[in-house]
């Protein structure tokens, strides 16, 4: 398959932000801006590259490139607390499976409620395609009764949340290829990033995975930013790399490699909390940060030959 260059570019870039926003925990505002579009990202650039299959087809191979990843991710964390704590810990194996089930926390490996949501959110979101008619009120049903009980059993909150941005990434296809062929990428990649930062500084932090649209204290307003605010923050990293024309191949490996950076990023960073902490300095977290998507790669590429079943190969 054909790589697209703008979305390989701007997936390493947004991976980068998850891995940093995660390692650099002081009090800042840096963190606000990238919490108000890495995760939309991700569904706008999955619905972006949307191919029509049958459904049974579709949730056997999310089973094996998702789930399947998940489980030896989730088993690797947990590998992890019992090597430190030198138990058993089974207070973490309980956490985490309460975790999952209720959609809270992982205590074992705490990012890898991303995967159990875009399972969710392929899934519904080729339901969603197939029958669009249909399912904009079964949606918007679901969507209000989740919201207000503010149940997220394994993610399904999570992945109601995102859906809509899953499905502008596919109907606004065309919207997108003009804006990445403008030749004002540069200048709409200001102006988006000037409405991100203000809008995230009304709307306040928001949560995909704790179903938080804001801080807003008007239900509705604080849903229209969440999602206007994704799609603008998304376009953001697509416009900084859409003029760009050069296949530079070491961009391109943290985007195969993503599934390790998202899976595994967890455990290098309890390595460097126990030994230094997490509040470090920028600078310092910006090159730490590089440090452990480069180690997610090598683990990545080595496991590719050895186990690809880890992530997600037959």
């Amino acid at each position: 398959m054909k790589r697209i260059l703008f979305w390989d570019y701007a997936r390493a870039i947004a991976l980068f932000l998850v891995v940093f926003a995660h390692l650099y925990t002081v009090d800042s505002d840096v963190r606000l801006y990238i919490y108000a579009f890495h995760m939309p990202f991700f569904f706008i650039a999955s619905g972006y590259l949307h191919r029509d299959s049958n459904i049974r087809l579709l949730i056997n191979k999310l089973f094996q490139r998702l789930i399947i990843p998940f489980m030896a991710f989730l088993a690797m964390g947990y590998a992890f607390h019992v090597v430190g704590n030198q138990s058993l810990s089974l207070n973490v194996a309980y956490a985490s499976i309460k975790g999952i089930v209720l959609g809270r926390h992982i205590a074992a490996n705490s990012i890898l409620w991303f995967l159990l949501a875009l399972f969710w959110v392929r899934i519904m979101g080729a339901l969603f395609i197939r029958m669009p008619s249909h399912s904009v009120w079964i949606y918007l049903c679901i969507f209000a009764l989740v919201n207000y009980s503010h149940l997220n059993i394994l993610y399904i909150g999570s992945s109601l949340m995102a859906l809509p941005f899953y499905l502008w990434g596919y109907y606004g296809k065309g919207f997108t290829d003009k804006l990445v062929q403008c030749k004002y990428n540069l200048f709409y990649a200001v102006l988006f990033l000037c409405m991100t930062v203000l809008i995230s500084l009304y709307n306040g932090k928001v949560s995909m995975m704790g179903m938080s649209f804001g801080m807003s204290s008007y239900l509705p307003l604080r849903i229209l930013l969440f999602y206007v605010n994704g799609i603008i923050g998304s376009y953001l990293l697509v416009c900084l790399v859409g003029g760009v024309k050069l296949k530079m191949g070491w961009l391109l490996y943290p985007s195969h490699c993503a599934l390790s950076i998202v899976g595994l990023q967890v455990i290098p960073m309890k390595l460097w909390s126990r030994i230094v902490g997490f509040n470090q300095n920028l600078f310092y977290s910006f090159m730490y940060s590089l440090l452990i998507i480069l180690c997610c790669i090598l683990f990545h590429l080595y496991v590719e030959k050895h186990a690809k079943w880890i992530v997600g190969g037959k």
